[in-house]
This record gives structure tokens, sequence and C-alpha cells, in this order.
């Protein structure tokens, strides 16, 4: 029991699961009196399983261990595999199917062995095989370790391929939202192109966020946080992304009404999580101003993205949002720079949405820049196109 112990805090703690392997091993193969052992992982879709950890093979054989590949269905290791059953052979010898193990055995010192699949909810991912120079008196209770060793094998590989996964996926949407930069950065067919890029940034999004809720359910506690956090921010971009999408469409039509131009800025100054320590806006809300006439939510989530990207690209300090009216419009006065992130883009389409655009100013000093939001009193007029139809 001490051995499946220390076998199961290795899986749990360990990130590459090729040292758990060796570790469990190392642990359990004097505990059960193995002559050696060897643990095989199906090398992706193909047939052949390759070695990933070894215990006590003889020294003359130890510079090839890297080479040994073995078949799924032949021999006992691959028929395990792909058996997915318990094979045990308590005397090589003896058996005339094992013939050609018979050299084999007589050259490495065994004579039985016994070979279990290391299996998950998604299949069989390889074999875990002990050699022993007899198995005469094996008790039940060394059966049931090495049924334990697999299965928490099974475990650790699962876990180690879905990291895996969710990292390609997560490289995946990383590189789509490249190509969704550079495709919208192209002015010529950038409506059709910037819809098609957003669609394919948003498949590889869904991938990693079904990739890292798979491995959140497979890593101990802290890596688990960890991932936790990773699958709220791919799932965030994911609302961004679908939100583009539909400013990219035309898909969004303003809801217009009458209200108090202030209270968009308090919501969005609310709605946006600034880590302890982060830049802390400070608004201007004071003063009497004309009620403005647009779409409240769509105003309050385009001043939420641009507070969202200035509080996450400065670390700390603090800045100023106000807002003032002048000849028909409306302006709110925001820390920032333009860029080309997904937020970016977003509050742009909506000021475009709003009958109005994201401006640039300079300010006094490094790091004071601001942008300013200027948006109709009247609201947006009707039948005007958008921006990037313009530009068009």
């Amino acid at each position: 029991m001490q051995a499946a112990r220390e076998a199961a805090h290795a899986f749990v703690h360990s990130d590459r699961p090729e040292e758990a392997f060796q570790f469990a091993l190392d642990r359990v193969g004097p505990v059960v009196e193995a002559a050696f052992g060897s643990v095989y992982l199906t090398d992706g879709a193909s047939e052949l399983m390759r070695l990933v950890a070894a215990y006590n093979w003889p020294e003359k054989h130890r510079p090839w261990l890297s080479d040994v590949r073995v078949r799924v269905g032949f021999g006992p290791s691959g028929e395990a595999a792909s058996e997915r059953r318990v094979i045990e052979v308590p005397d090589v010898f003896a058996d005339p199917g094992l013939e050609d193990w018979q050299d084999v055995a007589r050259e490495l010192g065994f004579a039985g062995l016994i070979s279990l699949p290391l299996q998950s909810a998604s299949g069989t991912l390889g074999a875990m095989t002990f050699y022993f120079h007899s198995l005469d008196g094996f008790t039940g209770e060394r059966r049931d370790l090495l049924r334990l060793l697999a299965d928490l094998m099974g475990a650790a590989a699962e876990k180690s391929r879905l990291l895996d996964r969710a990292r390609r996926a997560e490289a995946g949407a990383v590189e789509a939202l490249g190509e969704l930069d550079r495709q919208y950065a192209a002015v010529a067919d950038a409506r059709r192109s910037g819809y098609e890029v957003v669609d394919l940034a948003l498949g590889a999004l869904r991938d990693a966020a079904d990739a890292l809720e798979l491995a959140v359910g497979f890593s101990p506690a802290g890596r688990a946080t960890a991932l936790s956090g990773r699958l709220d921010d791919v799932r965030a971009q994911q609302l961004d992304l679908m939100l583009l999408a539909e400013l990219v469409g035309d898909l969004i039509e303003p809801e217009v009404a009458a209200f108090d131009p202030h209270a968009p800025l308090r919501d969005a100054l609310a709605t946006v999580a600034r880590p302890e320590g982060a830049m802390h806006v400070e608004s201007g809300l004071d003063g009497d101003l004309a009620p403005i006439r647009t779409d409240r939510r769509l105003l309050t989530l385009l001043l939420a993205k641009l507070v969202s990207r200035a509080t996450a690209s400065r670390e700390s300090g603090e800045a100023r949002a106000w807002l003032v009216a002048s000849a028909g419009r409306i302006e709110y006065h925001l820390p920032g720079q333009p860029g080309s992130d997904v937020k970016w883009r977003i509050a742009a389409a909506l000021a475009a949405v709003l009958g109005g655009a994201v401006e640039a100013v300079a300010g006094e000093g490094e790091g004071n820049e601001r942008l300013v939001v200027a948006l109709p009193l009247d609201g947006p007029r009707r039948g005007t196109p958008p921006a990037h139809r313009r530009n068009e």
C-alpha cells in the first residue's frame, strides 16, 4: 500500500508522465519481486507502442531501449493493449504458442510475465509488463497492486494527452487570432475575409475550451486552478469573437432610447474587473448634460471594452475617464491607445454602429494617451453604412 500511495502521489504531481512511470516501476518492481519491467505507450495513430519507462533491464540492452517498439496485437504486451485484458504467462517455456519468446526469455533470464493494458475513457493507451524469474507463489495482493498501478498509469497518460491537446488547441487559437489581425489589416475584401477568419478563430477557441475543460478534471488542485483560469480566458475570447462576427456581418441593430449619458460610463467602470494593484480609472461624472439618444447596452459594452484594454495594458497608476458635450455630440474620454486586438475592433465597430467613431488623442507625457468615443447626441442616422463599409 505504501508503494501504491507513493506511485499515486507521483502521478498526481508530475507534469511529465514518463517521469511518473519510471518512479512507479522503480518503486513497485522490487515489491512484486520482478526481474525487470516496461511501460509502452501507443504512438499517435500508429499501430506501434514505444517504450517510455524501463525497470532493471540488463545493462547490455539499455543503449537500445529508446528504439524499442512493440506492435499492437503481437506478443504479450501487444495482445494486452489490443484485447484490453491482463495477459499472464506463468511459464514461457511451457507454452507452445510462445516458442518465439523462449530464446528471448533465456537470454534475458525470465520465465513468467504479466502484461496489463493502460486504459482510459477514450481507449487503450498502452501496456505495462513485468517479467519474473518465476511466478510461483505470486499472491493476489501483488496482482491487485499491478492492476491499481495500471489504472494510475492509464489516468496519467490520459491527463498528459489532454494537456497536450489543450496546448495544441490554444496554439491553434492564437494562430487563428493572429490571422484575424492580418486579415483585418488588409483593406481589400475586408468584410468577407474578416468574417471567414473570425469563424476560423471561433473554431480553434472551441477546440481549446473543450480540451481545457477535460484537462481540468485530470489535474491536481493547483494545476486545475490554473487551467480553469485559462479556460475562463478562452471562453471570454469566444464571447468577444462571437460579438465581432455579428458586427462584421452587420447583424446588430441599435435600439435607440434617451438616457443620462453618465450612466453607461458608470456601468462600464463597475463591470470591468480590475485586479488589485492594477490601474485605477477615476471617472469625472459631475455636471448636468442633455440626454443622449442611442443604444445604452451597446454603448456600455463599447466603453467597457476600452476600459478593460486600458487596465490590462498598465500595471499600476491612475487615469481619468470623463465626458463632455459639444456641437451636438457627446465625447467619452478614456485612457488607452488604438490597437489591432479584438477588443479594440469590437469597440471601433460598436462606435460605427452607433453613428460615431473612436479617436486617438495625444496626452501630456508618456503613457497618458487617451481615446475619445465621439457619438451624436441624437443617435445614429438611419441608413448610414457602418465604417468598415465606407472604407471598402
